[in-house]
């Protein structure tokens, strides 16, 4: 929903807040920062994500197993 009122109904149906609160109870910036704040989920099929991964390898999620010899290069990426 694009419209104003769609808008305002969908995030009062996500944080079950009433239509007043979120006018009244609540300032805009910080409804706008939980929005911004939320989780999203990703649930595409895996046909099309094998699809799109073919032809680019780099974006391509493969599994590495962590090992005594391989640990500290994995932790060095994430320093």
């Amino acid at each position: 929903m694009r419209s104003t009122y769609g808008t305002r109904a969908s995030i009062c149906n996500h944080f079950n807040w009433t239509l007043d609160y979120l006018e009244n109870g609540i300032s805009w910036a910080k409804v706008q920062r939980l929005i911004a704040d939320m989780s999203s989920d990703d649930y595409d099929d895996k046909e099309s994500d094998s699809n799109n991964n073919t032809n680019n390898s780099s974006q391509s999620n493969k599994s590495i197993k962590i090992t005594e010899q391989n640990a500290g290069d994995i932790l060095k990426i994430f320093q």
